[in-house]
């Protein structure tokens, strides 16, 4: 081709580029319909990798749960489909940044050896109306902990709810173990009250009635204090589920604090139901903090700070853990056979870290962790191959000035790699509640066309409408 018929051609190209609609130029997020903290890692999972295609769940408007799906293949979405109602956000639209939203209501999702998909979701330790649960101690709590599960195998259009688990639950977390029993884990009320699982051998149509496995009591030195837990579980290797957790003192008198000390371990054989600790000594059940201090104790914080991260196992079983200690930073533990190895700061310098890991073998390890510097925010892998005892930040995966990309879910059950995690994204400075989601992978965001990821209509123009009017 002549140097002249070859620019002509690169130029009637880059002409039908630029005249091409706004709408359907790819942006990195695939809805803008994302409320509050849409995920988070507790929550969890939130997504699912099945059949080539990844299926996940978050919050969207009214607090309610939203699903939607890609198609690997076709590189092709289908959604957002709302899935249920929420009753803890049906009578507010947050209009202001500043405005209130519970949040502890996003769903976890899970897909059933039948192809059906359930969302647990709404809980904030239930409802005085709904009565009281033997376990809803302290503060009385909001909505109702609910499941719905799609009316057909991996669609993802109809859903029906389904009257068969504690209305009473927070921070729902779904397992599902080799053999289809599906396990769904939760806090059994409000802040001081028991950790709770209950089991279903049939698809999740019906469940078992709660078994406590961390116990909520007073402080034997101060009975208005309460002995309560925050805890992460997942499944581990074969039969078994691990349980990582922080010890919480909640004052039933005052106002509900932030303290959250200590880092814990155990598991579950789900064969015969019997628990242990890291070393396999069999444990009385439900855990009491003394019996928990003496059994199961990771590392004692001495009053320092310990909020919940995650915990995945490698191929011989053992537990790699991290948790997000008093300085914001995420520390990395694992156990060695005889002992836990020494917790390893993992990124030194800020204060808003957190994600999920990938343990590729014994020792080499990936944590893939939003967090925020003076460059701006950013979501990447950390690595090691010597245990965790030292880490190398690989290049960012998404990185902005003015984006703050936060929360961040646990990576998606069966994770593809081009699709490991779900995440929001909002600018500094946006006024309203509502998020863009983004599916992160190893190659970055999955991309979607502009008018295919605009879900919200006209409801910013309405907020906006109304805050003038207030004004």
């Amino acid at each position: 081709m002549p140097q002249s018929r070859r620019i002509q051609a690169i130029l009637v190209t880059l002409l039908l580029f630029l005249t091409l609609p706004l709408a359907a130029q790819p942006v990195e997020y695939f809805t803008d319909n994302g409320y509050g903290n849409p995920v988070a890692t507790m929550q969890h999972p939130s997504g699912e990798f099945i059949n080539g295609s990844t299926y996940l769940a978050y919050q969207g408007p009214h607090e309610d749960p939203y699903v939607v799906a890609y198609h690997h293949d076709s590189k092709s979405w289908a959604g957002p489909f709302k899935a249920g109602i929420n009753v803890m956000g049906q009578e507010q639209d947050a209009q202001d940044s500043h405005d209130k939203v519970d949040n502890h209501g996003k769903p976890a999702m899970i897909i059933d050896a039948k192809g059906y998909i359930h969302l647990a979701f709404g809980g904030h330790g239930g409802s005085r109306g709904l009565g009281l649960g033997n376990n809803n101690q302290g503060a009385a709590g909001r909505g109702k902990q609910t499941h719905v599960v799609s009316k057909k195998p991996y669609d993802i259009t109809e859903w029906e709810a389904l009257d068969n688990i504690s209305p009473f639950g927070t921070y729902s977390q779904f397992i599902k173990m080799d053999n289809g029993d599906i396990y769904l884990f939760f806090r059994h009320g409000s802040h001081q009250s028991d950790w709770v699982y209950q089991r279903s051998t049939d698809h999740g149509r019906t469940f078992a009635d709660p078994l406590s496995v961390l116990k909520s009591k007073p402080q034997p030195q101060d009975p208005d204090t309460m002995d309560a837990w925050y805890a992460w579980f997942e499944k581990g290797l074969g039969d078994t589920i691990t349980a990582s957790y922080v010890y919480h003192p909640c004052n039933k008198r005052g106002r509900h604090s932030k303290d959250r000390h200590n880092t814990y371990y155990m598991q579950m054989n789900t064969a015969d139901a019997t628990w242990t600790n890291a070393p396999g000594q069999t444990l009385a059940m439900p855990i009491l903090k003394e019996y928990a201090d003496e059994n199961t104790l990771m590392f004692d914080t001495h009053g320092g700070r310990a909020n919940h991260g995650t915990c995945r196992v490698d191929e011989n079983g053992a537990p790699h853990v991290f948790f997000r200690h008093d300085d914001g930073h995420v520390r990395y533990y694992r156990w060695l056979g005889d002992k836990w190895q020494q917790p390893v700061t993992v990124l030194p310098g800020n204060k808003s870290q957190d994600g999920d890991m990938i343990v590729h073998s014994p020792m080499h390890i990936s944590l893939l962790l939003r967090y925020k510097n003076t460059a701006g925010s950013h979501v990447g892998y950390f690595n090691s191959t010597d245990g965790g005892l030292t880490w190398q930040k690989a290049p960012s995966l998404l990185s902005a000035k003015n984006i703050a990309y936060n929360p961040i879910s646990s990576i998606v059950r069966n994770a593809h790699p081009n699709a490991r995690v779900m995440l929001s994204s909002n600018a500094y400075g946006q006024v309203h509640q509502y998020r863009n989601m983004v599916l992160l992978g190893d190659q970055g965001p999955v991309t979607r066309p502009k008018q295919e990821a605009s879900n919200l209509g006209n409801r910013l123009k309405l907020l906006r409408q109304e805050r003038a009017k207030g004004k």
